[in-house]
C-alpha cells in the first residue's frame, strides 16, 4: 500500500485492527513510508496471531461468579477442614475476606485481620469478637487458619506465613496448579487465564475486554424514555453509573447500539464519571430502523462484527443474555453475561 486510505480513526483492512488515538495511529500512517507501513503491519499479524492463541486460552478459561467462589467454599473447602480445631478465621484483604467471613460463620469463631504492624485483631461488633452471635464467645484452643480467595504465585501466603510462630493452617478457595505447595487445604484447582466476578473490573484482563454500554456501566433505558426523543437524552446525560462496575484502568473498547448521533452525549458522560477505553463503536444511525425492526439481532451481529475485528479484545462484556449468546456463536470467543447468575 503506497498511502494510508483511512481519513479518520477506526478500523483499518489493511492492518485489520482499530487504529485509535494512540501512536502508531491512523496520523502516524499517513505520514509513514511503504516500507514502515509494511513492518508494522507484519507486526500487527505476529500480534494477531498471538491474541488468537490467547483468545482460545480465554475460550478454555473459567469465569468464576460470587455465588459459585460461595458454593465453593462451603461444598468443596469447608469439609476438608472437618477434624480440625479452628479457633479463628483470618482474612486476607481484600478478597479474601469474603471466603474468610464465611468459614467463620459457619464455624462459628471469630474472624481477625492483621493490621499494618502485623498485630492480630478482631473484627469486633457488638460484641469483642463480633456480632451479638458471638456476645458470649469467651475463645477457645485451637489453631488459626487463613484464608484468600485465589493463590496464583503464593506471594501473599509467603509473605504473611513467617509473621506466624503458633500453629496455623493456610487455605484458599481456588489455588494454580503450581502453588499448591503454599496452601495446606484449597477447595479446586484453577489454571490461568479465569476471570473473577467479584474483581473484573478491577484486574488487568479488563484492557483486554470489549464492553457493552447499556446495561453495564448503567441501568438500560426505561422503555417510556426510548419512544420520546427528550426523555431519551435527558436520560443518558443524567443517569447514574452502577459504581462497581467503572474499570480501574482502560478498557479495550466499547461496542454499544446505541446511535452514533448520540456520540456527544456518551462521550461526555463517560468522561464525567472516569471511564476509559480505547475505542467507542456505536451503531451507525442511519441504519436506525433496521435495528429498531429486530434489536436483538441486528445489535448482536453489529456487536459480533466488531469484536471479530479487534483482535485485542479477548472477551465481551455483554448485558443482555439473548444478545450474548448471539455474539458467542457468530464471535467464536468468550462472552461474559454479568447479569445471568452463572455468568
Amino acid at each position: 500500500m503506497e498511502e494510508c486510505q483511512c481519513p479518520k480513526h477506526g478500523f483499518c483492512e489493511y492492518y485489520k485492527q482499530e487504529m485509535t488515538h494512540d501512536p502508531p495511529n491512523w496520523q502516524w500512517c499517513q505520514g509513514a513510508t511503504s516500507e514502515e507501513r509494511r513492518k508494522y503491519k507484519l507486526d500487527c499479524e505476529k500480534k494477531q496471531a498471538r491474541r488468537t492463541k490467547e483468545s482460545n486460552d480465554f475460550l478454555a478459561g473459567e469465569y468464576i461468579t460470587t455465588a459459585q467462589l460461595i458454593r465453593d467454599c462451603k461444598n468443596l473447602l469447608l469439609p476438608k477442614l472437618a477434624g480440625l480445631k479452628i479457633k479463628g478465621v483470618i482474612g486476607i484483604p481484600r478478597s479474601g475476606m469474603l471466603p474468610a467471613t464465611m468459614v467463620a460463620m459457619w464455624l462459628n469463631v471469630p474472624i481477625y485481620f492483621l493490621d499494618p504492624q502485623n498485630n492480630l485483631l478482631p473484627m469486633s461488633g457488638a460484641t469483642k469478637f463480633g456480632g451479638q452471635r458471638m456476645l458470649d464467645y469467651k475463645g477457645s484452643n485451637g489453631s488459626l487458619l487463613v484464608i484468600d480467595d485465589t493463590v496464583y504465585a503464593g506471594t501473599a501466603m509467603k509473605n504473611i506465613r513467617p509473621r506466624f510462630l503458633e500453629d496455623v493452617y493456610f487455605a484458599t478457595v481456588y489455588v494454580k496448579p503450581e502453588a499448591k505447595e503454599f496452601v495446606d487445604f484449597y477447595a479446586k484447582e484453577l489454571p490461568p487465564p479465569h476471570l473473577l466476578e467479584w474483581n473484573l473490573f478491577n484486574c488487568t484482563y479488563i484492557e483486554q475486554a470489549l464492553l457493552d454500554f447499556d446495561g453495564i456501566f448503567c441501568p438500560n433505558v426505561p422503555h417510556e424514555a426510548c419512544q420520546d426523543e427528550q426523555k431519551y437524552i435527558d436520560y443518558i446525560k443524567n443517569v447514574k453509573p452502577f459504581p462497581h462496575r467503572i474499570p480501574k484502568t482502560r478498557c479495550n473498547g466499547i461496542v454499544t447500539a446505541r446511535l452514533e448521533k448520540y456520540r456527544d452525549i456518551t462521550e461526555w458522560w463517560l468522561k464525567k464519571h472516569g471511564i476509559n477505553y480505547g475505542f467507542l463503536k456505536m451503531y451507525p444511525t442511519e441504519d436506525e430502523a433496521k435495528r429498531d425492526k429486530n434489536h436483538v439481532e441486528e445489535s448482536s451481529t453489529f456487536k459480533a462484527n466488531v469484536f471479530l475485528e479487534s483482535y485485542q479484545a479477548k472477551f465481551f462484556i455483554e448485558s443482555d443474555r439473548s444478545e450474548a449468546i448471539r455474539i458467542r456463536k457468530k464471535s467464536g470467543k468468550l462472552v461474559i453475561c454479568p447479569e445471568e447468575k452463572d455468568g
